[in-house]
């Protein structure tokens, strides 16, 4: 039972790791569509097509991300208490 805890551990970990980029999109295409106004630090978010297109990539990965976390928090909350009993 503690190998599945740490498997889970490490699965957390690497789900993590995967999805950080989905949140940096998402900062960068909400700061493109609200903060930039014509005038990020590049061009490239200075166009709202692109920033929407950001958005929409850095939101599926986040939405991945909750949903696998989610899945592993609640397997990993059943060992859990299958330990304690």
């Amino acid at each position: 039972m503690e190998e599945e805890l740490n498997s889970i551990r490490k699965e957390l970990i690497k789900t993590q790791i995967i999805g950080a980029p989905g949140m940096i999109l998402v900062g960068l295409g909400l700061y493109g569509v609200f903060g930039a106004k014509g005038n990020a630090f590049h061009p490239f978010l200075n166009d709202l097509n692109n920033c929407y297109t950001i958005l929409a990539v850095g939101g599926a990965i986040a939405v991945w991300e909750a949903i696998k976390v989610a899945q592993l928090v609640k397997r990993q909350s059943k060992l859990h208490k299958q330990q304690n009993r």
